[in-house]
């Protein structure tokens, strides 16, 4: 099977045309709506000869639609859709365009696309054994349980609802209702039932009732590692029960979808990173700073370069980044590293390059991810922070920090219902840890629950475990959400004065503090802490 590059001259336009429709009524892409966008504008330009003028600027005002003051230095939209759809063209010709004639790819570094012409058909065999690789998981859906409730006909018609929704993702398969009846017996061992079923994963719920008040919990969990991969909490006074299951049917199977697409492949396990089993990070910094304390080799110097981000000396933390990136440039991590050093000094465009290398060179790392995803939302690149975060959460479920990033992204990109919840499940997760609080406090606050937030604040202060009172970061960025001027400036100058406290403080790039910037004594704090 030998592919051979070809350009529009040598094979004829229609019939590269006839591949691209095909591609965009596939499974994969019909529903990727500016995956769609974008792929057709890109094929068009290159085939009319226009391939040269696909920058950026111009891909934003004319294939999705921006306005003439759209700045690609601020907003990197399209570039993450670049990323999107280079991710979606290899997975589509593993799996359902693995016998296409014509192939189009978008290669890095630029947006013009290629095609390619396979002149050797590919053998039964090869097919089938790549539909093997990429078959869609399959879930089993255990029976749900029930708290206060004793009905077991809602329990079966939540458990139908979600599994008929579940069952129109293209990217699981939904064991049927008979099988998860008969192999998922209460205390059932999951390993066993797993076994038995062929089941990747399994789904498990409670319905609980406290008077007109219903709270649904599911989880899914992988049997072989014991491990949940997704969970979620719907909770709401129920007036009409149908709309309820339906809502709720509906939310999961959105949420499930993106857990589903941001999975890492399975054909793309084995890459450098395979020997650290499920890829943790907090391994591969032990690893790093197992090597500074063994060998003093070029880890020592990221080793410490963390610390020193973290004791806010970010230029000596850079510089021992950028030495060890020139002695060893094929490590993910270190340009992760050098990204976030980049993010803490306010130069965003910086950090974003270096990050997006460290996701590149590292495609199996969740702290590569939601560091990538924190600068996206920091550059206001919401979709692009949602995207990463929630790859960092797939890869790493136990991550509760992320999870927190997570909830932040969904706020500012205006999905308000979401935000809460998840913020809700990783305050639950960090034991009412104060940076928890606050971010919770501060959607709260945003999204009109201003008695939420104040009741937060008073977890805050009635908590404080020292000398110098409350945390003085997560009071500040409640403040804020309620718009209170004076008292969040109070805080946030603490802030700044308290070691303890500073390290929590999110950096003044941050989304929110955009309702501070028009004050001048938010520029002299800025100023003060080195940042704009």
């Amino acid at each position: 099977m030998v592919p051979s590059e070809i350009t529009p001259l040598d094979l004829q336009e229609e019939r590269i045309n006839a591949a691209v429709y095909a591609l965009l009524q596939s499974e994969t892409f019909r529903r990727a709506t500016r995956m769609r966008q974008m792929l057709q504008y890109l094929v068009a330009e290159t085939l009319a000869g226009r391939g040269e003028r696909l920058k950026q600027f111009n891909i934003a005002v004319e294939a999705f639609g921006y306005g003439s003051d759209f700045d690609p230095q601020i907003l990197t939209s399209v570039r993450t859709e670049a990323y999107r759809l280079r991710s979606r063209l290899e997975y589509y010709y593993r799996t359902e365009g693995a016998t296409d004639q014509v192939r189009v790819s978008l290669p890095k570094g630029g947006f013009m696309p290629t095609f390619e012409l396979r002149r050797e058909h590919i053998v039964a065999t090869e097919v089938r054994a790549v539909a093997r690789v990429e078959s869609p998981p399959r879930l089993l859906i255990l029976p749900f349980a029930g708290l206060n409730i004793a009905d077991a006909d809602m329990l079966t018609a939540f458990h139908d609802e979600i599994s008929l929704h579940l069952a129109n993702l293209p990217l699981v398969a939904v064991l049927s209702h008979r099988t998860s009846s008969k192999v998922g017996q209460p205390g059932a061992n999951l390993q066993q039932v797993a076994s038995e079923s062929q089941a990747a994963y399994c789904m498990e719920g409670s319905l609980f009732r406290q008077d007109r008040t219903y709270r649904l919990i599911l989880r899914i969990i992988d049997p072989q590692r014991d491990v949940v991969v997704w969970s979620t909490r719907q909770e709401q006074r129920v007036e009409d029960m149908m709309a309820f299951q339906r809502q709720v049917a509906s939310d999961v199977a959105v949420s499930v979808r993106s857990w589903l697409e941001a999975r890492p492949s399975p054909v793309g396990l084995e890459d450098e990173m395979a020997p650290r089993q499920v890829f943790r990070d907090y391994a591969l910094l032990r690893e790093y700073l197992r090597s500074a304390i063994r060998d003093r080799t070029d880890g020592e110097l990221v080793a410490l370069g963390l610390g020193h981000l973290t004791a806010d000396n970010t230029a000596e933390a850079t510089s021992m980044f950028n030495e060890a990136i020139m002695a060893s440039p094929s490590e993910g991590l270190k340009h992760t590293a050098m990204g976030l050093g980049h993010l803490q000094s306010g130069r965003l465009q910086e950090a974003h390059k270096a990050a997006e290398r460290g996701v590149e060179l590292a495609p199996s790392s969740a702290f590569a991810h939601s560091s990538l995803a924190a600068i996206c939302l920091h550059m206001r690149d919401f979709d692009g922070a949602i995207m990463f975060a929630q790859k960092s959460v797939a890869l790493a479920p136990e991550f509760d920090a992320v999870k927190l990033l997570l909830g932040d992204c969904y706020l500012y990109a205006g999905f308000h219902k979401t935000a809460i919840t998840q913020l809700e499940e990783a305050r639950h997760l960090m034991h009412d840890h104060p940076a928890a609080l606050a971010h919770l406090g501060h959607a709260y606050a945003r999204t009109g629950q201003q008695s939420e937030a104040r009741r937060l604040l008073g977890m805050l202060q009635e908590g404080a475990d020292d000398a110098n009172g409350p945390n003085a970061a997560a009071m500040t960025l409640i403040h804020t959400g309620l718009g209170e001027v004076e008292q969040a400036f109070e805080w946030l100058d603490r802030a700044l004065m308290s070691r303890p406290h500073s390290q929590q403080l999110l950096l003044m790039s941050s989304p929110a503090y955009d309702s501070l910037r028009a004050y001048p004594r938010f520029s002299a704090l800025a100023g003060r802490a080195h940042l704009s």
